[in-house]
């Protein structure tokens, strides 16, 4: 496993920073003290965030085509997501690579931080752990990775754009290259 700190390091403190800056009031943010939490009659927290509030879930449906081992694919999956904070979700997603050789199965937890407080323009930043299964005695295969990107919002349509970054452990003669960059394109609905 070929492990490349020059990249980890700067990511985990992108993330403690987005996890930080998550469970941070706006209060806290501004340099102000924090409201004094013995108060009686305050109201319920109410969140601007939108689809990124606390407590928020998401579906997704993932179809299209790629290429992998000199092949084209047609891509297939789904997956699940939680915020456990405005903003910060984790979750979980799944995609098979069918029509060529080897079909490939792809599952995949993730943690993501996404800056909801802008109007039209929500950077994010996220990272993962991939497990990957061959078929026809090829041999599966782990990798991790991070992504980063922007959403852009038109009322409730979200289109992004980012880059993920994979890295392949164990990595081996299978592999041309034991890591990869390549872009994601997305396109959700909001309702």
């Amino acid at each position: 496993m070929k492990f490349n700190r020059r990249l980890f390091g700067p990511f985990l403190v992108a993330l403690l920073f987005t996890v930080a800056i998550a469970n941070s009031s706006p209060a806290q943010i501004n340099g102000q003290a924090p409201a004094d939490e013995t108060q009686v009659d305050k109201p319920p927290r109410i969140s601007q965030a939108g689809p990124y509030a606390k407590g928020s879930k998401h579906v997704s449906l993932v179809g299209g085509m790629g290429s992998s081992y000199g092949e084209t694919y047609a891509i297939i999956g789904g997956g699940i997501s939680y915020y456990l904070a405005d903003g910060l979700s984790v979750g979980f997603s799944g995609e098979g690579w069918f029509l060529a050789d080897p079909t490939i199965w792809k599952i995949a937890p993730d943690i993501r931080y996404t800056v909801w407080q802008m109007d039209r323009f929500k950077p994010y930043v996220g990272a993962f752990y991939r497990r990957t299964f061959m078929g026809n005695d090829y041999n599966d295969y782990n990798s991790w990775g991070g992504r980063a990107g922007v959403a852009y919002r038109q009322g409730g349509t979200y289109l992004s754009l980012g880059m993920v970054y994979e890295e392949y452990l164990n990595c081996n003669d299978t592999f041309l290259d034991c890591s990869t960059t390549y872009p994601e394109i997305g396109v959700w609905f909001a309702f």
